[in-house]
């Protein structure tokens, strides 16, 4: 009995000692936000195919910022463009916004995330120097973007034939785009397409459906707190095994075949190009940053980062032009206009195509890749705008929201390209309100940094199956 009041009179001085910390350590007044239920918060209202509309709906009630937990979950919802660039990329809020949240992804399949995105410290040496390493070699392979263009434009003229195979019959979009986007992965690691008969021709897509699976927060939050879950019979351990073995079949034929043929000096693709910087990194004698694991796990996070996002607004344009066929008349009109039919596009004509550009924004806008974006992680404290950010808060921006905002947009739920675009036909300046407001790839130290990648593939996609 006397241990049982001991122990009760511990926990309750434990808990007052911890209520009386965080009054203390509080900064500002409470964010506001829906009340949930004692233990789960609001999760029995929010899943993965609801959670940007449930959202939208919490931020037209509560405004620019809420708060909302789920289950041992804080989450700050960020809902509108000024506090979305205010908190991710305003240098006093870099050590405080631009942490990565715990990815079990991350630590299992990106060499214990050491990974450009899923690095935890957002605005560290490490982020920065893949990062930016990153950029260098997709601008491409050492030699500036020609070189990408020429790898796209040779998948181009694959896609082209096998759509010109069909004779005119009914052909399902979704299969060539996948079929079209595994040999730009290919190109961009290894110079060379996966030939059609290859029994590994959709390792990339087994690997992508299966990291999808371990992306999801609800199945993130579950594999963090019992990681055994991938030794027990179920799905959990399906999934891993897809993700694993697709996992082992990419990494060594576009790492470790790679590395035992690489000549020195020569690089046709992005492996190659960080092997390149490691071999110079030994020579010198310094410390070997870019390490067998670290490229590794830059090669698997471009996988899942840049091949479902490309599919995902390829086929969301052919959705929008199937229901607007007179968009696909004046895209056909600009592109007979600015290229004509005797050469194919390249990239420096994107610029002059300014309603086709306009068009592939409005897409971004329209039905966007990722509602919520890439999370961020409050590790301390904080006052911002006046409101007290506990620490270790998942920060989220939410671009639904942002992109589909009367007050902004006037009628965001209508198709119209021409919203970005002045009465001579001319994008709109970069500070006028919806071009601020345009914000498909976050905002910075850690927006995406494979928008200018991206958006090469959209165009010369597009231009090349609109030209013909």
């Amino acid at each position: 009995m006397i241990i049982q009041l001991v122990l009760c009179a511990l926990i309750g001085v434990l808990t007052l000692y911890k209520l009386v910390q965080w009054r203390y350590q509080k900064k500002g007044k409470d964010i506001p936000g829906p009340h949930g239920l004692p233990l789960i918060g609001c999760a029995h209202k929010i899943h993965a195919d609801n959670i940007h509309f449930q959202f939208m709906e919490y931020a037209e009630a509560f405004g620019e910022i809420f708060q909302i937990q789920m289950f041992v979950d804080n989450f700050v919802v960020l809902n509108s463009e000024r506090l979305v660039r205010k908190a991710f990329a305003d240098r006093q809020y870099n050590e405080y916004f631009n942490d990565s949240v715990d990815l079990y992804y991350g630590q299992h399949f990106n060499c214990c995330k050491k990974s450009m995105g899923t690095t935890i410290d957002g605005a560290g040496k490490v982020h920065r120097t893949t990062r930016k390493e990153f950029t260098k070699a997709m601008h491409v392979y050492g030699s500036g973007l020609q070189d990408l263009e020429n790898n796209v434009m040779m998948e181009m003229a694959l896609l082209v034939k096998r759509i010109e195979n069909m004779h005119g019959k009914e052909m399902q979009c979704f299969d060539l785009f996948r079929r079209s986007l595994s040999n730009i992965m290919s190109l961009v690691f290894s110079g060379s397409v996966i030939d059609d008969n290859d029994p590994d021709l959709d390792m990339f897509w087994q690997h992508v459906d299966a990291a999808d699976f371990f992306l999801n927060p609800e199945v993130n939050l579950i594999m963090n707190t019992f990681p055994f879950m991938r030794f027990l019979p179920g799905k959990f351990k399906e999934e891993y095994k897809k993700c694993k073995d697709s996992y082992d079949k990419i990494v060594q034929r576009y790492f470790f075949d790679i590395k035992e043929n690489h000549v020195p000096g020569e690089v046709r693709g992005i492996i190659e190009h960080y092997l390149e910087v490691q071999r110079k990194q030994v020579e010198s004698g310094s410390d070997i940053f870019f390490t067998d694991e670290r490229i590794i796990a830059q090669l698997t996070e471009t996988v899942v980062a840049g091949i479902i996002t490309t599919l995902s607004v390829l086929t969301s344009s052919m959705l929008v032009l199937l229901n607007h066929p007179e968009y696909q008349a004046k895209i056909q009109e600009e592109l007979d206009r600015v290229i004509g039919r005797g050469r194919l596009p390249k990239y420096s004509d994107r610029g002059k195509c300014t309603f086709l550009k306009a068009f592939g924004m409005e897409v971004h806008r329209y039905i966007n890749v990722a509602p919520l974006q890439i999370p961020h992680y409050c590790r301390k404290n904080i006052e911002f705008e006046g409101y007290h950010i506990k620490r270790n808060s998942v920060v989220l921006s939410n671009a639904w929201y942002i992109h589909h905002d009367e007050k902004i947009w006037g009628d965001p739920w209508t198709f119209r390209p021409e919203r970005f675009l002045d009465i001579d036909g001319n994008l709109l300046p970069a500070n006028h309100k919806l071009i601020r407001s345009h914000i498909p790839f976050s905002c910075g130290p850690r927006h995406c940094p494979g928008a200018v990648f991206s958006e090469t593939r959209y165009f010369l996609y597009l231009a090349t199956l609109f030209q013909r």
